[in-house]
């Protein structure tokens, strides 16, 4: 695969991020009502003298905290694609943080969209018999949307190379 230093200016980049429909502000404020809520609930059960309800009140609380934290961990998750002077790379960050880099020759790089029999999408980087799916945690609109932009990148770059819009 080609070998293009870093600091090679992309003529097309987008990050791509698993998305997400719940800030951390707005699940911290959630978490704090839900609180607020069965502690009061808990003082209810305790002066009645059925404390042990308390206990399970509390684990509701923990769980939905567990919940938030490993939907939030799953969001740190990245992939970032870039075209630069014949080349284009794929870097993924995981969860964990570890980076994966591919490198493509884009004049022989394939866009292929596979849609399945329950509407599922799956998009493909296809070259000299190799594979790599790309934008695994987005939808099938937003997987079209992104086929469309690398399909018209990789294609003015194929036809004229100085014409590219940066």
């Amino acid at each position: 695969m080609p070998n293009v230093p870093r600091s090679a200016k992309p003529i097309f980049r987008v990050d791509l991020f698993p998305p997400r429909s719940l800030s951390r502000r707005a699940a911290r404020n959630i978490v704090l009502f839900l609180t607020g809520l069965i502690t009061t609930i808990g003082f209810i059960f305790w002066s009645v003298g059925a404390w042990p309800v308390i206990g399970f009140l509390g684990l509701d609380v923990v769980l939905l905290s567990l919940a938030f934290y490993f939907s939030f961990r799953s969001a740190r998750q990245e992939e970032r694609i870039e075209l630069a002077q014949g080349n284009l790379r794929v870097t993924r960050i995981s969860v964990r943080g570890e980076r994966q880099e591919f490198d493509f020759q884009p004049y022989w790089l394939r866009v292929v969209l596979e849609r399945g029999e329950d509407e599922q999408a799956t998009l493909f980087l296809r070259t000299h018999g190799k594979s790599l799916e790309i934008a695994r945690f987005l939808g099938p609109d937003e997987k079209e949307s992104l086929a469309i932009k690398l399909e018209a990148v990789l294609r003015q770059t194929r036809c004229n190379p100085a014409d590219i819009p940066i």
